[in-house]
């Protein structure tokens, strides 16, 4: 029976942060290039040469799972004092489950590194108490939904539209509230079945008279005939990227763009397997009757002067 977990903590968001920052190719995050440029302007000049050589992408899952159990990670400095004082044998015991074949990098150096970047990071880059707030009281709702929903629909509901297969047996999934990454997600597998969901989530509605970013994601996720008929084809899913290739004749770069606005917009379904298996995809049904809520909730909602 899979064992899944929701955890937050300061020093996931820190990671994460940091993770968007190096993720500069991708053009999907939410807060987008002015906000890297607004930090690169606190960070020494070294501090690139450094993230690249540590290459963050391969090692963000392990220091999740450094975090989850650490008895300081609600405070990120006492956590990085923590961390700098773990030896590799305590190191070891905790990653070992996750190192079938062991750690190229070696654990010191995998240490040493990750401790360095991340403190300067941290120097650099001062995460708002809010943001800290809006993922606690995530992490407390899907607390209270994982009494409630099956491993399947939570994750569906976490992360719009991720759906897990139902063959594939995972010993533990880790759910992990995230704001820098909004609106994607970000899925990592770790050793004997160990699943990592970084789950977005996005800002609360601040303006009445403002429409939502998930309202406005869904309304830009529709605007265009080739998405409308993306979803008509969709609603037979699940169905493979291929298939829909061979289906509308578009290019694999332009129906990657669309795939990504009707994901990003919670519109579809994206069913994952193991690796080496090819993602399907679908329409999420219960998308479409949240857009009509939130539709005359903001509309018709209102207060009028």
């Amino acid at each position: 029976m899979t064992h899944i977990r929701v955890d937050y903590s300061p020093v996931h968001e820190l990671v994460t942060s940091l993770f968007t920052y190096a993720d500069n190719k991708n053009q999907m995050h939410d807060l987008g290039n002015k906000w890297r440029k607004e930090i690169q302007k606190n960070l020494p000049a070294s501090f690139t040469d450094k993230l690249e050589e540590l290459d963050l992408c391969e090692i963000v899952a392990y220091l999740h799972l450094v975090i989850v159990d650490s008895p300081k990670k609600d405070n990120i400095e006492r956590f990085l004092a923590w961390f700098a004082d773990l030896g590799e044998g305590q190191l070891y015991e905790i990653l070992a489950p996750y190192l079938e074949d062991g750690f190229p990098m070696g654990l010191k150096t995998f240490r040493d590194q990750s401790l360095e970047i991340m403190t300067e990071w941290h120097r650099a880059y001062t995460i708002l108490p809010e943001i800290h707030d809006l993922l606690g009281r995530s992490a407390a709702r899907m607390e209270q939904r994982s009494r409630e929903l099956s491993c399947i629909d939570l994750i569906d509901e976490a992360t719009n539209g991720i759906v897990l297969d139902l063959e594939d047996e995972y010993s533990a999934i880790l759910l992990i509230p995230t704001y820098h990454i909004k609106p994607l997600n970000r899925m990592d597998e770790v050793g004997n079945q160990q699943l990592i969901i970084s789950y977005a989530v996005d800002d609360e509605q601040q303006d009445e008279d403002s429409p939502t970013n998930q309202l406005l994601r869904m309304t830009k996720g529709l605007a265009d005939e080739k998405r409308l008929v993306l979803l008509h084809i969709l609603a037979d899913g699940p169905v493979t990227f291929t298939e829909l290739q061979q289906k509308t004749g578009l290019s694999k770069s332009n129906l990657h763009y669309h795939l990504s606005l009707l994901k990003t917009a919670g519109l579809l379904r994206m069913h994952f397997k193991m690796p080496n298996e090819r993602y399907k995809y679908s329409a999420r049904p219960e998308s479409f009757t949240q857009l009509k809520s939130f539709l005359e909730s903001y509309v018709f909602g209102l207060t009028k002067e």
